[in-house]
């Protein structure tokens, strides 16, 4: 990636809480992965597998907290955490 890429996380709490920091973290990549200033945004709702019922349907949307999406942010390693009702955001630390 370069300078300036940015990257859109959709998580997944098919099997986890979606106010666990940790189940969501593990979803995001860790900061030191990416170029720095990629801005990473993870969006207000997860998805959420079932069994048959569900699959004939679709993933069923979930909310995760604003805290929990912006702590998760933190524990991987950004910087410049920011969150409004649609998504939370933060950027890789460099340059």
């Amino acid at each position: 990636m370069s300078d300036g890429d940015a990257v859109t996380i959709t998580l997944d709490v098919t099997d986890a809480d979606p106010e666990d920091v940790s189940a969501v973290a593990r979803q995001i990549p860790e900061a030191s992965a990416l170029a720095p200033g990629t801005q990473v945004t993870v969006l207000p709702t997860a998805t959420r597998r079932g069994g048959l019922f569900r699959r004939l349907l679709g993933a069923a949307r979930v909310p995760v907290p604003r805290a929990t999406r912006c702590t998760a942010l933190l524990v991987r390693g950004y910087v410049g955490i920011r969150a409004d009702a649609e998504r939370a955001s933060a950027l890789a630390p460099g340059t």
